[in-house]
């Protein structure tokens, strides 16, 4: 199996080191891995046609009224969005899937969501890790194979509140308390989901504000698994 991954963005959020950690991990699982600073072969999806995924590590960030985000041309959208419709898979975690390309929606149609917020969030009186609480991962469907024998967890991160596809199919949960914000006290918001494209598998996971957050051993083997199946819908 072949693997291409595209990091860039805000060195901020480190994507050099996700992407390092993520290519063993898909080594280690068979794959063959490309790595990419730029989008620009997404311009030429011909010459990615024997690529079997595709992982975006692109990291954004915000900074008071200043806003830093990877960027991605229409026509290297259109690339992507080819590529997937024709038996790609596209796998990916927290912002460097769920929070890139903010001004491309139909990115965030094919991935099935957007992020739009981590209370208690990040206003300018916060200092890092402030936003970080503890939260419960729910597995809601225990038999599939992305999460069949990984039992039900608790982080210490940012927990991830996103507008999510309807027809996304829902792997776990976490719900949020009223401790923030009293107004969404008991929603419960999608964390890992997959989804169809066309013919190609798309996967997501809300979870990975840091490193050690992948190397949870739940959320490695979600992730790996994850990458897998969406893999293998050639």
């Amino acid at each position: 199996m072949k693997a291409v991954l595209f990091v860039g963005g805000w060195e901020g959020h480190a994507p050099t080191a996700f992407a390092d950690w993520y290519k063993v991990l898909l080594e280690d699982s068979g794959f063959n891995v490309d790595v990419y600073d730029t989008m620009e072969p997404l311009e030429r999806p011909a010459d990615l046609a024997d690529v079997d995924l595709i992982t975006p590590i692109w990291s954004s960030a915000r900074s008071g009224h200043r806003e830093e985000f990877g960027n991605m041309t229409k026509q290297q959208e259109d690339g992507l969005l080819k590529l997937i419709g024709d038996g790609c898979g596209i796998a990916g975690w927290h912002g460097h899937m769920g929070d890139a390309f903010r001004d491309r929606p139909t990115y965030h149609f094919l991935i099935g969501g957007q992020f739009v917020a981590h209370p208690p969030g990040w206003p300018d009186n916060l200092q890092p890790r402030e936003d970080y609480i503890d939260y419960d991962v729910t597995i809601c469907k225990p038999h599939d194979p992305i999460v069949q024998g990984i039992g039900s967890f608790r982080l210490t991160s940012e927990q991830y509140y996103m507008l999510v596809d309807p027809s996304n199919q829902v792997l776990a949960t976490t719900t949020f308390s009223g401790d923030h914000l009293w107004w969404i006290e008991g929603t419960v918001i999608p964390v890992v989901w997959t989804r169809r494209w066309d013919k190609g598998r798309v996967f997501y996971c809300s979870i990975g504000h840091e490193l050690d957050d992948l190397k949870v051993p739940q959320v490695t083997e979600i992730i790996r698994r994850g990458s897998l199946w969406a893999a293998a819908g050639r």
